[in-house]
């Protein structure tokens, strides 16, 4: 079995089963970044923002185990397979595995022409076996695949953000610039030697047995390479986003589903060189079968309360506004007392926990800002700030840092394929919110908050 086709059928199985209350859900995620000559960006966002899917999939915070960097040794990663994701897990309670690292190929000991496909782990080593060239400590498919049928779920996801398929030469350019960055690189550890990937290779396309106990979705095939950014794997960000949007939208997509809108968010950031396609594998039912999601709304998700819980990190913000029940198109004024000079960000969260950079922004691209009461917008501005849908409460937070955090150069989607910015405001991106985190854990860190209402706009 593939490393694809094994992270494809834990991927599912995950998503079908129902949190319970005696439920006893399991989520191993697993990041490698630091690997000696090929380190990958992003993987901490990568995490990051994996830990807010498991949150969405009903995963609480006990249920997730993460194994990052010096933590996901090849020992670990076997025994979190091998005891973390079995322990008091039942046929119908969910399991969830996610990789984010580089892939490669490795001789197989038992051909003289064969080929293994293996996730790297982060206390890799270049050895020689039987005279060939090959690499200790890393997982091997079959591995993988031996561990996923050992788990006593019938409902296991798995995701793997790497691939198989790549070469020397790491960073690519990406054809644009709509997650702030240009490029990227490849998640592909080659190393002297290598064997090469066998003709025709098309493991993501086998037959299935029809008793898989997974559903695997995995970021590329064999015969392509997936891309890390500073801003996370792009599999992982297409993933995320197609889970976010759904749950939103109080839809429950099936992995087949999630397979589809991965690869159009990896079309839309790429151009066509370094384009790569998810494959889905393992179990045919749990590949077309529901995930079940808990819905985003009303301050209930992950992004409203990770931000919620970084305003108690900082000094206290007065933040206060236009009033606290708002209808929809009325104009938003915000003023913040701000107790001395520095870098201001201001983010709104809406009922659906989509979160939104309001300042700084297209218009006033700069954020540092001097001791008094700062408004917003002013009559000086080239910009407005109306109440929108969707109804319901918004949480509206400011941050204060003596350091510079710019969140409108750290956000996502505000951008077109030549990196300008295109929308007035931008989506906060897991790597903005980690530069607050960062900052909230030293002095010269403020915050604030108000929480307002939006209505529907009156009817005459």
């Amino acid at each position: 079995m593939s490393i694809r086709a094994v992270a494809i059928a834990l991927l599912a199985a995950v998503a079908l089963a129902a949190a319970t209350a005696e439920s006893r859900q399991r989520a191993l995620l697993i990041g490698v970044a630091d690997v000696p000559n090929a380190e990958l960006p992003g993987i901490d966002l990568d995490i990051d923002n994996m830990k807010k899917i498991a949150a969405v999939m009903g995963f609480t915070p006990a249920d997730v185990k993460v194994l990052f960097n010096s933590q996901a040794t090849y020992a670990n990663v076997k025994q979190a397979l091998n005891t973390w994701v079995r322990a008091g897990v039942g046929p119908e309670d969910h399991v969830l595995i996610y990789f984010s690292g580089h892939g490669t190929r490795v001789p197989d000991p038992d051909s003289a022409g064969g080929v293994d496909d293996a996730l790297v782990l982060h206390d890799v080593e270049r050895v020689r076996v039987q005279g060939r060239a090959t690499l200790k400590n890393v997982l091997l498919g079959h591995e993988l695949g031996a561990a996923l049928a050992a788990i006593p779920s019938r409902n296991v996801l798995v995701l793997v953000d790497a691939c198989h398929s790549g070469s020397a030469t790491r960073e690519l350019s990406l054809g644009n610039q709509r997650l702030g960055v240009g490029t990227g690189v490849m998640k592909f550890f080659s190393y002297p030697e290598m064997p090469s990937a066998p003709a025709g290779a098309t493991r993501g396309f086998k037959v299935a047995s029809g008793s898989e106990n997974y559903a695997a979705l995995s970021a590329a095939r064999d015969d392509e390479f997936a891309v890390g950014t500073e801003q996370g794997g792009l599999f992982t960000l297409g993933v995320v986003d197609a889970i976010d949007g759904a749950a939103r939208a109080g839809k429950n997509p099936s992995v087949a589903e999630l397979r589809t809108a991965a690869t159009a968010f990896i079309a839309a950031h790429t151009d066509e060189q370094s384009r790569h396609h998810p494959v889905a594998d393992g179990n045919q039912q749990l590949i077309k079968g529901a995930l079940q999601l808990l819905p985003l709304k009303d301050g209930q998700g992950p992004t409203w309360q990770a931000l919620a819980a970084l305003v108690k990190q900082g000094t206290p913000l007065t933040v206060s506004g236009s009033g606290s029940d708002l209808k929809v198109g009325q104009e938003v004024t915000l003023e913040v007392a701000v107790p001395r000079e520095g870098y201001l960000n201001v983010v709104s969260v809406d009922s659906e926990d989509r979160a939104t950079v309001l300042y700084p922004n297209k218009y006033t691209a700069s954020n540092e800002v001097k001791a008094g009461a700062f408004r917003f917008p002013t009559p000086d501005m080239d910009f407005i700030v109306r109440a929108s849908e969707p109804l319901g409460p918004s949480l509206v937070v400011a941050f204060l840092t003596d350091k510079k955090v710019n969140l409108l150069e750290l956000g996502v989607e505000g951008r077109d394929a030549a990196g300008r910015m295109q929308q007035t405001f931008t989506e906060v991106s897991a790597r903005a919110t980690r530069a607050l985190s960062v900052e909230a854990r030293n002095t010269g860190f403020a915050a604030g908050s108000m929480t307002v209402n939006v209505r529907g706009a009156a009817t005459h």
